[in-house]
């Protein structure tokens, strides 16, 4: 059975898989553009093109729910709702005692109950978010009409409100599925990738609008420093991730009366591969509060550094490995086993999450600053937390497409 299923996915290839990626993108934008049934759209077109351009909360929001917020449309949200289900999930398979037991690591057949949590998950925020947009299009706040009168409803009241509410409930389920679908048949995972769509679909449209407000010349200036920033931001996660502590190991001669056999080797000491993670809950947190610039990025450094800090600490403890190493028969050079080697790998555990604690705030507030060099932090849709989104975005999608690739060639030529 296990051969087999490796044969068809070499028979896949790459072609098809970018074919059914590249599909379900492109129904899900068509989703995005759509219009909920009796939202008028010319006028709601018409708020949003005077409101967004210059407001930085909405920007940001219209950057995380791919435009299709402000925009009334079929899938309001975009994949945010599925997106946000899966660590709610974790979290209470983490709390409740009953549906502990549904985690990966309990149950072999576990898999087919997460599926329906996620799902219940979903339906259940897609009907909390849906009711809080009709309610906010139904009195008005949704957006700041253009002219008194005006309305981006037809319909008013309860109807409106249910509308919305089951339009946006049934969107989320229709890309959960979608989702699941392009995980399955697509390259990446579903969800990565539509996330990643729908915020380039916001961003350079953003940053675009940058042009009619300050020239060709501030456009290059603002175009720059977003350059700088998502690289240098992108660098400074990738360098985390793909850094390591090697502490030497070396193996006993004799194992059991017999030579062991096993070369000297080393234990590696990861990072928590959090990322953006810390950095963007903490913009997105501090995004409602209308703070000045030093106070910003003091606290957007202090969140992010304490979240990657929690991060550290969540991870996987360094008795583990000092007891697998025993097991084996390893120890490092110069310590001895058990207490002594937890003690040493704890403090050198210690020193990474220092350097990873301050590369993480320091990835946090380098968008703004960039921005704030050119003079571009205020007066725009974008910002640095919208910057931070679309560089984790991109590299966390960007890394599983990549790795789904490679792995797609190397089925297929094992089964050749």
């Amino acid at each position: 059975m296990a051969a087999s299923r490796t044969e068809r996915a070499g028979r896949a290839g790459f072609g098809p898989r970018a074919a059914a990626t590249l599909g379900g993108v492109v129904l899900f934008r068509l989703g995005q553009s759509l219009p909920l049934p009796g939202v008028d759209p010319v006028v709601l077109r018409r708020a949003a093109d005077r409101v967004l351009p210059g407001d930085q909360l909405r920007g940001l929001v219209d950057l995380v729910t791919g435009g299709g917020l402000y925009r009334l449309a079929v899938l309001p949200f975009g994949v945010l709702v599925v997106f946000l289900a899966r660590p709610l999930v974790l979290a209470l398979t983490r709390l409740h005692p009953r549906l502990a037991a549904l985690r990966p690591e309990h149950l072999d057949g576990s898999r087919a109950g997460m599926r329906r949590l996620e799902a219940r998950a979903t339906l259940a925020l897609g009907l909390l978010g849906g009711l809080a947009l009709g309610l906010a299009a139904d009195s008005g706040r949704l957006l700041p009409t253009p002219a008194a009168g005006d309305g981006v409803l037809r319909l008013h009241g309860a109807p409106a409100v249910a509308v919305i509410t089951g339009c946006t409930a049934a969107g989320a389920m229709a890309v959960l599925r979608l989702a699941r679908w392009m995980s399955r048949r697509g390259l990446g995972d579903g969800v990565s990738v539509l996330l990643l769509a729908q915020v380039l679909a916001v961003l350079p449209g953003q940053l675009w609008s940058v042009e009619g407000e300050s020239g060709p010349g501030g456009y290059a200036l603002v175009l720059a420093a977003v350059l700088f920033a998502l690289v240098a931001t992108s660098a400074l996660v990738i360098a985390g991730r793909k850094g390591e502590r090697r502490v030497p190991v070396q193996y006993a001669r004799r194992m059991m009366g017999a030579r062991s056999g096993r070369e000297p080797g080393y234990l590696p000491l990861v990072l928590s591969h959090r990322g953006f993670i810390p950095a963007v809950a903490a913009a997105l947190l501090l995004a409602p509060f209308p703070l000045s610039r030093l106070p910003y990025l003091a606290l957007l450094f202090t969140l992010t550094a304490v979240g990657a800090g929690l991060a550290v600490a969540a991870g996987r403890s360094v008795a583990a490995d000092a007891d697998a190493l025993k097991r084996a028969g390893g120890f490092v050079p110069g310590i001895r086993p058990g207490r002594p080697t937890v003690e040493f790998l704890d403090h050198l555990r210690g020193r990474l999450a220092v350097a990873e604690v301050l590369g993480t705030g320091l990835a946090a507030v380098l968008p703004t600053l960039a921005l704030t060099a050119v003079d571009a932090a205020d007066g725009y849709a974008f910002s640095g937390a919208s910057l931070l989104v679309a560089a984790g975005t991109a590299l966390g999608t960007v890394g599983g497409f990549m790795a789904d690739v490679q792995r797609t060639v190397a089925l297929r030529r094992y089964a050749e």
